[in-house]
């Protein structure tokens, strides 16, 4: 079994070169429909096509998800950073919270790393 992604482009996607002037310009053209299009808009959208195995999809969801959990882990961690920083905090509910966050962090990274075991682990 075999996922297939399908992309198709959009468009109106044109470069800045086919974009108007600013508005009052005596550059700018009264009828856009005379000026040269350097993308075709007529044309059909190209459909492009990659097929996946079930188990490369799975990789890339497991790179995804560990690269995301190790920033979140990361934005905890200056969390902390932050409130030992914090004068106006007290110094016990400072230790408390910074306790917490520097914990949580812990976590997720050994979450990423987990998931990064499992892409590495299932390669073999």
């Amino acid at each position: 079994m075999a996922a297939r992604l399908l992309i198709s482009p959009d468009a109106a996607a044109h470069s800045a070169k086919n974009a108007p002037t600013a508005p009052g310009s005596t550059a700018q053209s009264r009828n856009r429909t005379e000026e040269h299009q350097m993308v075709d808009t007529t044309a059909p959208a190209r459909e492009v096509a990659y097929t996946y195995t079930p188990a490369e999809l799975n990789r890339l969801i497991s790179r995804e998800l560990s690269g995301r959990l190790h920033e979140l882990g990361m934005t905890f961690m200056s969390n902390a950073a932050f409130l030992l920083a914090n004068d106006t905090i007290p110094a016990a509910a400072k230790r408390d919270r910074t306790r917490v966050y520097l914990d949580v962090a812990a976590q997720l990274r050994l979450l990423a790393l987990a998931e990064l075991d499992g892409i590495v682990g299932g390669a073999r």
